[in-house]
């Protein structure tokens, strides 16, 4: 309830109520502060009340550009997470946090799917939602209404593309790269993403213990990944240092020279993720269970493991007799 009393010759009204932090305010007038401590009360009953602070009146768009300054900026996904945000702020930007209604981020999801894909869209949504809940969690951001939701867009089936070792031999056949062609195969056999082959160093390559250590992975987690007898010999095949980059190539240039590749052995509808896809695929082929893979893959959710995986169907009629 609204509490009114005198100060310095003027009437100060405070308003307490659970949930939301002490609004205090002064007015030369007493009727001015029952108004005022009224009108606080009432919208507070409505759960329709913002405050006055700060933090309670920050914008979509400031909110995003504290969440990527103290908390993005210390992931992997930093990056991403930046032109993410930019295509948030472009469209709902100028929105209050506590004002912005589920029905306008349904329709910014409807605007987006025009342009991007609906994963896309996802990560966009994603991204909003993890911004809301520091905000509310920890910044002391009062959301009367609660965080605003919408339903995340149906996502396509994951590709079932299978890369046959013949396919990786024509790949490696057609590229002028010695790298990219070490590149490729381990790609396939370890599962590794292209981001973490390009990251790995020496120094954290052991082939007595047939494993490699990765101290900076796409989801902000180490892990170490294990050697098949294949990768060792082609970690072998290269002129191993006490310390350093294996490899020299920029992604963008592995991308590019691999597209080369593709081109070449013509093999139009093969992307370098497949790579992946195959290696994860394998593993499942080979008996481990969907812990062991994780480990190895880090993939976090069985579902991002049920997408990427398709097992070979004379594999599976072979288990079942």
């Amino acid at each position: 309830m609204a509490t009114i009393s005198q100060y310095r010759g003027k009437w100060k009204v405070q308003v307490r109520k659970e949930g939301y932090p002490t609004q205090t305010r002064t007015f030369s007038l007493r009727a001015d502060a029952i108004a005022w401590g009224n009108e606080v009360e009432a919208q507070m009953n409505r759960q329709a009340f913002a405050g006055s602070t700060t933090t309670q009146t920050m914008t979509i768009q400031e909110m995003l550009d504290r969440y990527l300054r103290e908390d993005s900026s210390k992931k992997a996904s930093y990056k991403t997470d930046i032109s993410r945000a930019k295509a948030l702020g472009n469209a709902l930007g100028e929105f209050r946090v506590h004002t912005l209604p589920s029905t306008r981020i349904a329709q910014y999801k409807a605007d987006r799917l025009f342009y991007v894909s609906p994963q896309s869209v996802t990560h966009e949504l994603n991204l909003l939602h993890r911004a809301y809940v520091i905000a509310a969690n920890e910044w002391g951001i009062v959301l009367p209404n609660g965080i605003p939701r919408t339903k995340r867009p149906s996502l396509p089936r994951g590709r079932d593309r299978r890369v046959t070792p013949n396919e990786v031999g024509q790949l490696v056949a057609n590229t002028q790269s010695c790298e990219l062609k070490i590149i490729i195969q381990l790609a396939v056999e370890t599962g590794m993403r292209r981001s973490e082959l390009l990251r790995m160093r020496w120094e954290h390559v052991s082939l007595t213990r047939c494993s490699v250590y990765l101290p900076h992975t796409k989801t902000g987690k180490p892990r170490t990944v294990p050697l098949s007898s294949r990768a060792v010999h082609l970690l072998e095949s290269m002129n191993a240092a006490e310390s350093g980059p294996l490899f020299n190539l920029a992604l963008d240039s592995v991308t590019q020279a691999f597209k080369r590749a593709v081109k070449r052995a013509g093999l139009g509808d093969l992307r370098f993720h497949d790579l992946r896809h195959e290696a994860t695929s394998r593993l499942f082929e080979r008996g481990l269970n969907v812990i062991e893979v994780a480990r190895i893959t880090g993939h976090k959710t069985l579902s991002m493991l049920d997408r990427y995986t398709h097992l070979d169907v004379q594999h599976l009629i072979k288990k079942l007799g």
